[in-house]
This record gives structure tokens, C-alpha cells and sequence, in this order.
């Protein structure tokens, strides 16, 4: 009786269930680790880490208006504004993206100066918060999908 399908709505889950267990991986490997950063990648990383935040709000904010759409029968100006939001969404993952880059290049430029180990595991943490803006985006794709059946 849903006014979609069950399967898109179960994958957005998933999906989204997957953010916070990202989250939460990347918490508990920092505490545990007990993990620095070097102190001249203190500045983007946190650009980084913001703008991946900033992608899963957005992506929070799409699937938050699904039930306006669903009273809009898919239709109308409740469409424009979530695509307007999935818009957003893309550029600001966009933009993690190039942060994380740059953040990987910093670390690059210094790893031979840090312990193996630790440069491992910071690599691991990058692409984990990386790993954050991908998948707010695919739940905006899914988001999309919905709208376009």
C-alpha cells in the first residue's frame, strides 16, 4: 500500500543505515586508535570532514520531504524542491571529494616523516569520511529513482 515501491524504500534504508555504521566506525577506530592527526592537516580535514557531514544532512533533509511528496502524489512544486535539494547534494559531495583529495595529499607530502602504522589508519579514516558523502549521494540517487518512476 505504499505509494512506492517497497524495494526502493528497503535500499534507502540500507543505505542510510549504513551512514550511521560508517559513523560510528570511524568514532571507534579514532577513540580506540586514539589517533592525531599531524597539526598542518588539522584545518582541511576539518573542511573535509565537514563538507561529508554536510552531504549526509542534505541527503537527510531529501528523504525528510518524502512525505510531503507522497501527499503531493509525486507531482507538482514538492518535486522541484527535492530535486533542488538532490541538486545541492551532488555539488556538495562534489566538493568533499576535491577536500579529500587535498587532505590525501597532505598526508602523502608527510608520510614518510610519521609511523607506518598510524599513516595506514589515516588513510583508512579518510576514506572512511569520504565513504560518508558517497553514500548520502546514493540515497539521493535512490531518491531520484523514486521520482522518476
Amino acid at each position: 500500500m505504499l505509494a512506492m515501491s517497497r524495494r526502493d524504500v528497503l535500499d534507502t534504508l540500507l543505505i542510510q543505515d549504513r551512514i550511521a555504521n560508517m559513523a560510528k566506525d570511524i568514532a571507534g577506530l579514532m577513540l580506540g586508535r586514539q589517533m592525531q592527526f599531524p597539526a598542518n592537516m588539522q584545518e582541511p580535514l576539518q573542511r573535509f570532514l565537514d563538507r561529508s557531514v554536510d552531504a549526509v544532512n542534505q541527503a537527510g533533509r531529501a528523504v525528510n520531504e518524502l512525505d510531503e511528496l507522497v501527499e503531493a502524489g509525486f507531482r507538482g512544486h514538492e518535486v522541484e524542491v527535492v530535486n533542488d535539494i538532490l541538486t545541492e547534494l551532488d555539488q556538495i559531495e562534489h566538493e568533499s571529494d576535491e577536500a579529500q583529495r587535498e587532505v590525501r595529499e597532505i598526508l602523502f607530502a608527510q608520510e614518510a616523516e610519521l609511523p607506518p602504522v598510524n599513516v595506514i589508519f589515516m588513510y583508512r579514516v579518510i576514506d572512511s569520511i569520504g565513504e560518508l558523502a558517497d553514500l548520502a549521494q546514493r540515497v539521493g540517487s535512490r531518491l531520484q529513482l523514486m521520482l522518476a518512476k
